[in-house]
């Protein structure tokens, strides 16, 4: 018995029980973590169609204030979109805080998209550290089976 007392003294059974709940912690953690951001992710997605089909209406409602002669107001001022440069210019115009929006709820998408990824490379270590403390815990296990066993 003593040779195998370094693996099944009764502080080895513990640290290797305190080590098995420290990791499903951890991985439990990490996927409370992973639920949240895709969760975020949705929410964002939403949000970013949301904003873009509301830039396509307040496009479509600038154009429609086109005059016939190709005059706009802008800000108080008059103003002839004399080519596809000049409406394209206008189109943006009238949309900007939309558009501004947008790009923010995009960068925010894009950090989210960092995030799940992080939390993936850390799912990733964690469930080798998981693997590695369930092998212990096997061993351990089979050592004390077979050690009960010669009475």
């Amino acid at each position: 018995m003593n040779q195998y007392e370094s693996l099944v003294a009764p502080e080895k059974i513990q640290y290797v029980n305190s080590l098995v709940d420290a990791t499903l912690e951890d991985l439990t953690g990490i996927e409370i973590e992973v639920d949240k951001a895709y969760g975020d992710r949705a929410s964002l997605v939403k949000v970013i169609k949301q904003l873009d089909g509301s830039i396509k209406l307040e496009e479509a409602n600038a154009f429609m204030m086109i005059g016939a002669d190709n005059v706009v107001d802008i800000d108080g001022k008059k103003v002839k979109l004399s080519n596809g440069e000049m409406r394209d210019m206008y189109r943006r115009y009238v949309s900007r805080d939309l558009r501004k929006q947008r790009t923010e709820k995009e960068a925010d998408l894009a950090e989210i998209e960092s995030k799940i990824a992080l939390l993936k490379d850390k799912w990733d270590m964690m469930k080798s550290t998981a693997n590695l403390v369930e092998a212990r815990s096997w061993a351990q296990g089979h050592l004390l089976k077979f050690l009960s066993s010669k009475g």
